[in-house]
């Protein structure tokens, strides 16, 4: 049996974000940890320390994050356009202009899970309406299904992410 793992995309200002959020653990907050550590272990009898319980806590829960990070840093790719202009149809890496049926308009950037956040306009290809924009061209109308009703939404413009 063979794996076909498909190889997580991530925009270069994501990996950016992560980078500089890997490198404000390490240097910053790692230290901090380590000196609660310290000062609890020199506070005597550590077996029934509360103080040492939870920084070697927060400790284990920094380490795992680092990891997380540095794990999607090495495995993860950057997208690239490959030197076309304008994209063909909506896919991760790309920012989709559209109207609504009742008349609103919005713009969404298509990335992948670990990246989304709806906040901030970034959806993952993976929500409803990612899936239903993901293949799609100018011009064409898709349909998300809302819990209250089905929303039309029309494709005006697409670019990439930048």
């Amino acid at each position: 049996m063979t794996n076909h793992h498909k190889a997580t995309l991530i925009s270069a200002e994501f990996k950016a974000e992560l980078e500089k959020e890997l490198e404000h653990l390490r240097k910053d907050v790692r230290p901090i940890i380590a000196e609660r550590l310290q000062s609890a272990r020199e506070g005597g009898d550590i077996t029934d320390n509360a103080a040492f319980e939870q920084a070697k806590e927060d400790l284990a829960r920094l380490m795992g994050r680092m990891a997380e990070i540095e794990q999607t840093l090495r495995e993860a790719t950057v997208i690239q356009h490959n030197g076309r202009a304008k994209p063909r149809c909506v896919e991760v890496g790309t920012v989709v202009s559209v109207s609504r049926d009742d008349g609103r308009s919005c713009q969404y950037k298509i990335v992948e899970s670990l990246e989304a956040s709806p906040s901030d306009g970034k959806i993952s290809d993976c929500s409803p309406i990612g899936q239903a924009l993901v293949g799609h061209k100018k011009g064409e109308t898709v349909s998300v299904h809302a819990p209250a009703r089905t929303v039309a939404y029309t494709i005006h413009d697409i670019q990439f992410l930048h």
